[in-house]
């Protein structure tokens, strides 16, 4: 009759490897959570004057984009004009207007910010 022996570590890593309830699960991914930040979200403006407003997100891991896909708008008619980089230019009349930006790829996702107009 031939005796093997084994070491402690081939020991300990046989008794790891077969006994049972001993593995980790995997971490389940956590589901993606879109977002949008705008800055500045109050201003207060000369009637003509600009303002560049930024809008931040966040994306799904392993996942970027040409450019950012975001679109924006003037809430108000006749309450000035925004392009698409954010450059906002107030219209000639005083009042409280508002630019909002939603995100293009989760068009229910958006932000607004309050534009008081001198």
């Amino acid at each position: 009759m031939m005796l093997r022996m084994l070491t402690l570590s081939s020991l300990l890593l046989a008794l790891a490897c077969s006994a049972p309830g001993t593995t980790v699960p995997a971490k389940t991914a956590e589901p993606f959570v879109p977002a949008l930040n705008l800055r500045p979200v109050a201003v207060s403006l000369a009637a003509g004057a600009t303002q560049v407003f930024q809008a931040e997100i966040n994306y799904p891991d392993g996942v970027r984009y040409l450019r950012q896909p975001v679109g924006w708008r003037v809430v108000e008619t006749n309450g000035g004009m925004v392009n698409g980089a954010g450059l906002y230019t107030a219209p000639t009349t005083a009042g409280t207007y508002h630019v909002q930006v939603n995100r293009e790829d989760f068009p229910d996702i958006t932000a607004t910010a309050t534009v008081t107009v001198k």
